[in-house]
């Protein structure tokens, strides 16, 4: 697995229905991924995401260009040799209702199984354990389809596991998960390209997700062409704002998210900055539209709010003025 590579040159990712036109998506996509490297691909929706995903799979036939795995043509290979380089999770949803959970991870070992499709005591062995490692033991004999949204993503994520291959493509695997889930899942994807040296390819529609986590982006629209770089790279550079702003909604790159820019109004408060609750208070006030700015250590003869012994304190200099147990009290009672 050292040594495998996958190689993309001068593609042209699109589709064809028909004998109409092909309808290209992007064009002269040059991009690598080595095992190792967790990389989030990512675009407005209708780039094109889960279509390239489905064109470096082989599902579909790229419009131009070539594909490689480890040196030989995707054309080339067979279902089994590919699959051997592959284990793929796209948003397709299973037609058997009747599956098990632990049946449709032991897909995953398939490629491994004898003739007649037995999986060895090794296979199991190693379904078992991947089980235990996502915390889905508890599930493995429940209906795959009487799941939650959550509970099948990290299924479908053991499955893609256990067949043990250099690369891994995942779509949208953190879809409709709650956000501690999400979390849970691109510390397992972050972990097992470090550590179990996976090349992890995934789309994903949660830019803030992308950037904590990817060692590289992606970046697609059907209006620009294709880049990819570090996501601190891209960030600072504006590549992230090119290809994402909308009107009044923009990253901002300074908080790592997007905003809205709101009016204000005209009122400032002054915040000494005292550790998490200041900064609670201050997406409060930010949000009712306050123009709040922080303090020195010199204690200012205007009026501010600082957190001290369990509560929010307002001061006039070194005269206190109010106590207030929480934001929400702030809000209610107004600030002088």
């Amino acid at each position: 697995m050292a040594s495998a590579k996958l190689h993309i040159d001068n593609l042209s990712n699109g589709y064809q229905t028909g004998k109409q036109k092909p309808v290209v998506l992007q064009e002269a996509i040059n991009a690598s991924l080595e095992p190792g490297q967790l990389i989030c691909l990512l675009g407005p929706n209708g780039a094109g995401k889960s279509t390239l995903l489905r064109t470096l799979s082989g599902f579909q036939k790229p419009l131009s260009g070539n594909i490689s795995y480890s040196g030989k043509p995707l054309e080339s290979m067979s279902l089994r040799a590919l699959s051997r380089q592959l284990a793929v999770v796209l948003t397709d949803r299973f037609s058997d209702r009747f599956l098990t959970a632990f049946e449709v991870v032991s897909m995953g070992r398939f490629p491994y199984a004898s003739f007649w499709g037995q999986l060895s005591g090794k296979d199991n062995k190693i379904i078992h354990s991947t089980l235990e490692m996502l915390g889905v033991t508890s599930l493995k004999d429940e209906i795959f389809e009487n799941l939650s949204d959550g509970e099948k993503q990290k299924m479908l994520l053991a499955r893609a596991l256990v067949q043990d291959t250099p690369f891994l493509f995942l779509d949208e695997p953190v879809a409709f998960v709650d956000s501690p889930g999400k979390i849970e899942i691109m510390e397992w994807l972050s972990f097992f390209a470090r550590e179990h040296s996976k090349g992890i390819l995934m789309t994903t529609h949660d830019i803030e997700i992308a950037l904590d986590y990817a060692d590289y982006l992606w970046l697609i629209n059907r209006e620009k062409s294709f880049k990819t770089g570090l996501p601190e790279d891209l960030v600072w550079k504006g590549a992230i704002n090119v290809y994402f702003d909308r009107l009044e909604v923009r990253f901002d790159a300074a908080k790592g998210r997007f905003g809205v820019s709101k009016p204000t109004l005209g009122k400032k408060v002054l915040l000494k900055q005292a550790g998490a609750p200041t900064r609670w208070l201050k997406k409060a006030l930010t949000r009712k539209g306050f123009q709040v700015s922080g303090v020195t250590d010199k204690q200012p003869e205007d009026f501010y709010i600082t957190f001290e012994n369990g509560a929010f304190v307002q001061y006039r200099g070194d005269e206190l003025l109010k106590r207030f147990k929480d934001i929400e009290e702030i809000l209610n009672q107004g600030i002088s």
